[in-house]
């Protein structure tokens, strides 16, 4: 019977009630619409954008997004620095931006600068002009070509994270081997931290990498990188900004200079060169000294070495380690192929920076002992590395200058033209980085769940067997308090109803005590059997069964008909949509049942995808963005399932309510 009859749905009371049912009702299916579109585009996010929790994509219709994203990946959050160097290359960013998510949020204008969509297309509009666009194009093809023969060891890799797992599969082939190579101890490759392959302090006087197995790695890590394994639609000439760059140390000299100095504006700090040259204002020089003393990372200067150095690097060691057994000591801490040292003049002095640990005690004497005026910067150094480069492509410099289109008075002006090249690659394979993006986090978690072992299987195996058990026990269980008058029926009923009463956790700890007496720990009889019957379901049928006409069953029996035949015949097709509804609620259950898997199941061979996609949870905390793909990706069968069976379910919740 309807709520508001044909004849008041006609008048303006009814139709303003059956208006404002549906209003209602949109509303009601919004609140769910809502948090799962937030979560649908938290999926493919990156840190740029994921603070937003906004329900739609805005980089699908804003090109300034997506420039934005892809300096994010070219810059990420948890790299050292990564700002720093973004505002180096780009100078006219804002000055108060100062974090990926900040910078996110600045969507709109404001008194303090531009919007992210102004700001870009301020940058963008370089590439409409031809002219322009060949010239980034020649800088970026030569930037490519330089970045190939960088030192490895002189490069800032923007890897993400979520290759470095199935990179150090690939090559350990175990946990086992991963374990005992790194002097770690995990159960997952997924919960490999390497936080000094990010937080590099390359910009350190004083800095020189610890050569370890970790460390080797590292290097082959970017040497894929920079073949294009992990970025195929960066391969060709044309497209050169790749994820490893050289390490450009422009940013630490135009900070240094900026506060020396009293420059404020960074595209004044961006015109400076670096290094200084000789001929450059005395001011400039005499800052650039002090910053070479006080800031600049020595491994990359080398001096001329004369025997009056020798013999004061031979004093040098004497007083710093006294005596040359404990110089041998130190020394084979860190290189166990140190050789035995019985004088200090055995210990040679070189012109640049030695490998091993003797590197840091060569820093230490180069920075306290040898003038300023005689260091020379080796071509280690990025920025003279290029500028070398390009001097040896164009033999001078207005041939640079006719090249680039620039008007340069002296080489040390060049930059790396990473920013050109970014540029470039952008303006090439705009969508392309979009979908990269966007399918990242999903390759993740596909690699993550479908290679642990029989996640998928074991919770096929699951969910049937508690579909079948639910629809078996429930069933058999209503049908028998409704049809065999029991003198404790009432007694069962309110027992049933009653377990409803407890809390799921109340009911954990008995029921993890009565499992392992009775020896089902790892197994699926432990997932299954404790919620095979469910007092409401049982309730609900017994109630179903009790409105089915006496009739039905007494033409049966008189037709021949038995029990199990009257059950399974008669019975059973008139409850299909209550069956529908246990069997959907049953399934939900044991598909995302994760808490009571683990304290049941300590083996990870018995997991299933939920208690695997918890564990990803907490091995991703620190990329929110993943972790929603892997949300939507186990409510993709859940939403599957409801889409499937809606017509029986919605069957199952009215009809009973008209009985």
């Amino acid at each position: 019977m309807p709520i508001i009859s044909a004849a008041d749905q006609k008048s303006i009371k009814g139709r303003f009630v059956v208006t404002l049912i549906y209003v209602l009702l949109i509303l009601g299916s919004m609140t769910m619409i809502f948090p799962f579109a937030i979560m649908a585009t938290g999926s493919i996010s990156t840190p740029y954008d994921y603070d937003r929790r906004s329900p739609f994509p805005r980089f699908l219709f804003s090109q300034g997004d997506r420039f934005l994203r892809v300096l994010c990946g070219f810059f990420p959050p948890s790299h050292r620095g990564s700002i720093r160097q973004l505002r180096s290359f780009f100078p006219t960013l804002p000055a108060n931006w100062q974090s990926w998510s900040q910078i996110g949020d600045e969507t709109k204008p404001s008194p303090d600068g531009l919007s992210t969509d102004e700001w870009a297309r301020n940058v963008l509009v370089e590439l409409k002009d031809e002219d322009t666009l060949a010239r980034y194009r020649t800088m970026a093809v030569d930037y490519g070509e330089f970045a190939k023969t960088c030192d490895l060891r002189e490069t800032v890799l923007a890897y993400d994270q979520r290759y470095v797992g199935p990179f150090l599969r690939r090559k350990y082939g175990s946990l086992e081997e991963l374990n005992r190579q790194w002097e770690i101890s995990i159960d997952t490759f997924a919960k490999v931290n390497a936080d000094e392959w990010s937080g590099e302090p390359i910009d350190q006087r004083t800095y020189v990498p610890f050569v370890d197995t970790r460390y080797e790695d590292l290097l082959q890590f970017r040497q894929e990188y920079r073949d294009g394994r992990y970025t195929n639609y960066l391969g060709d000439a044309e497209n050169s900004a790749g994820f490893l760059r050289p390490a450009a140390m422009a940013y630490i000299w135009e900070e240094f200079a900026g506060k020396e100095l009293g420059i404020e504006d960074y595209g004044q700090l961006h015109l400076l060169p670096f290094p200084v040259p000789d001929t450059a204002p005395v001011e400039l020089r005499r800052t650039w000294y002090d910053f070479l003393v006080k800031r600049f990372p020595l491994r990359h200067v080398s001096f001329p070495v004369t025997p009056k150095w020798r013999t004061d690097f031979a004093t040098f060691l004497e007083q710093r380690f006294r005596n040359t057994d404990y110089l041998n000591r130190v020394m084979r801490d860190e290189d166990p192929d140190w050789p035995e040292v019985t004088a200090w003049d055995q210990v040679q002095l070189t012109p640049q920076i030695p490998p091993g640990p003797l590197g840091r005690v060569w820093m230490d004497f180069v920075g306290s002992e040898v003038p300023v005026h005689l260091w020379e910067l080796r071509d280690t150094l990025p920025e003279v590395g290029f500028q070398r480069f390009v001097l040896a492509r164009y033999r001078t410099l207005s041939g640079v200058n006719r090249a680039y289109g620039l008007s340069l008075n002296s080489i040390e002006e060049l930059r790396l033209p990473f920013r050109e090249a970014v540029l470039v690659t952008f303006h090439s394979h705009e969508w392309a980085f979009v979908w990269d993006q966007v399918s990242a986090n999903y390759r993740a978690v596909f690699d993550y769940l479908f290679r642990r072992g029989r996640a998928v299987m074991n919770t096929i195996i699951l969910v049937l067997l508690t579909v079948f058990t639910t629809l078996t026990v429930n069933p058999l269980a209503g049908y028998a308090l409704s049809r065999f008058r029991l003198r404790q029926t009432e007694k069962i009923l309110v027992f049933c109803l009653a377990t409803m009463a407890f809390p799921t956790a109340v009911a954990a700890i008995p029921g993890f005590l009565l499992l392992r007496d009775l020896g089902l720990l790892n197994t699926f009889a432990a997932l299954v059997l404790p919620g095979a019957a469910n007092g409401m379901t049982i309730f609900l049928l017994k109630g179903f069964f009790d409105s089915l006409p006496q009739d039905l069953f007494e033409a049966a029996t008189i037709d021949g008909a038995s029990e199990w035949r009257i059950f399974l015949n008669v019975s059973l097709p008139l409850v299909k949509p209550i069956l529908a509804v246990s069997a959907l609620n049953a399934f939900i259950l044991a598909y995302n049942g994760w808490a009571w898997a683990i304290i049941v199941c300590q083996n990870p061979k018995i997991w299933t995808m939920a208690v695997w996609t918890y564990q990803f949870y907490q091995t991703q905390n620190g990329q929110p963005f993943t972790v929603m793909a892997a949300f939507i990706i186990n409510s993709i069968p859940v939403l599957a399932v409801f889409l499937f069976c809606q017509k029986i379910i919605l069957r199952g919740i009215i009809l009973p309510q008209l009985k």
